[in-house]
């Protein structure tokens, strides 16, 4: 029922076109009309990820809701993204379809640029503004551990998406990184007759759901396939030229190459080019993971073999009813007792599944 509720409405339009918010209704001017537009929040909140959030001392906690909105109080939110790209792009658009509607909450999507320094800077600048709620996707996650804490004392929650940071915090709302990527090894070990050599596109050393997406691959293997031998395992920072120039070399030294899994679906369908111009198409099982548009085409078109699919659009819809009754319930960022942690449901998607993902499902 829940994730009916937050289901992306089926008459969304293709990627790309602006979201139509409700704007009609004016903002709400006390505790009993707000708490109305908060139902989606509440109930995704309390069904969907009951459980998930830390024990909650509110002795000492922010100013009440009741009080916020009779003062004209409003609540500052911010996502500080990576660097534009698909997948932030679809949490910010499932952010803003649960923050907007609440009539109370100003929202904005922010550039980290790639640069660490960039984040640091925003996330001071959030905490000089007393936000009352950060999401942040980390570009490095110790790197960023110093601004998170700073927040932390300033009472701000801060909710990270996909990459975990190492200085412990309100939520993280992830992708399934470990378990996804055991399920894509048996996939891939499956098409590739259970036997065979693999190679590996990696992102850059240093972020957390590099390890998670590479050990769980490692993991399956073992697991599901032990004949299958990983043979290369490569950086192509996240990117599809890169990966072309990296599975040249893999395959240069490894001709009889059966697989490649992309960590991201950018690398795989670097791989998938390479392929096509080697003439590998259908003899190169090829997964990649995340699940973009791009990705579930290709898998239509017979090029790529398989990805894991996640709706980021729920993804962010999560983060964001997560974030609006902690905002609203006045619930301090030194409340928790431990992180929370929510682990998004995925689908390996491949040729005999892809079609079952609707186009308002894509992003």
């Amino acid at each position: 029922m829940v994730l009916m509720l937050l289901t992306r409405p089926a008459d969304s339009k293709a990627k790309g076109e602006e979201l139509k918010m409700n704007t009609d209704s004016k903002p709400a001017n006390n505790r009993r009309d707000f708490l109305k537009g908060m139902a989606l929040g509440s109930v995704a909140v309390a069904g969907a990820a009951a459980g998930a959030f830390g024990s909650v001392n509110l002795a000492g906690g922010q100013v009440g809701i009741s009080r916020a909105l009779a003062a004209g109080d409003r609540f500052k939110m911010a996502f500080i993204q990576w660097q534009p790209h698909t997948v932030p792009a679809a949490w910010s658009k499932g952010i803003e379809e649960v923050l907007k509607p609440q009539q109370v909450i100003d929202y904005e999507l922010l550039d980290g640029q790639n640069k660490v320094e960039v984040q640091a800077s925003l996330m001071e600048t959030l905490v000089n503004q007393k936000a009352s709620v950060i999401f942040l996707q980390p570009i490095d996650s110790v790197a960023l551990a110093p601004s998170i804490a700073k927040a932390k004392r300033s009472g701000i929650s801060v909710i990270t998406l996909n990459i975990d940071a190492t200085e412990p915090h309100a939520a993280h709302v992830e992708m399934n990184h470990y378990f996804g990527a055991m399920d894509i090894a048996k996939a891939m070990g499956t098409a590739m007759g259970g036997k065979g050599k693999v190679a590996i596109l990696n992102a850059p050393p240093g972020i957390i759901i590099r390890d998670q997406r590479t050990n769980g691959f490692v993991d399956g293997l073992k697991k599901h396939h032990p004949n299958i031998k990983v043979v290369a395992d490569q950086v192509a920072d996240w990117d599809r030229k890169k990966a072309q120039d990296v599975l040249t070399t893999i395959l240069a030294a490894n001709p009889d190459l059966g697989g490649v899994y992309g960590v991201n679906d950018s690398m795989a369908l670097g791989a998938v080019d390479v392929a096509k111009q080697k003439g590998l198409i259908g003899k190169l099982a090829i997964f990649g993971n995340d699940g973009e548009v791009a990705a579930l085409e290709s898998i239509e078109a017979g090029e790529l073999t398989g990805t894991q699919y996640t709706d980021v659009y729920q993804q962010g819809r999560l983060a964001a009813a997560a974030a609006s009754v902690l905002a609203t319930g006045g619930v301090p960022a030194s409340a928790f007792a431990q992180q929370s942690h929510l682990l998004m449901p995925y689908v390996i998607a491949t040729k005999d599944n892809v079609k079952s993902i609707q186009p308002s499902q894509r992003w």
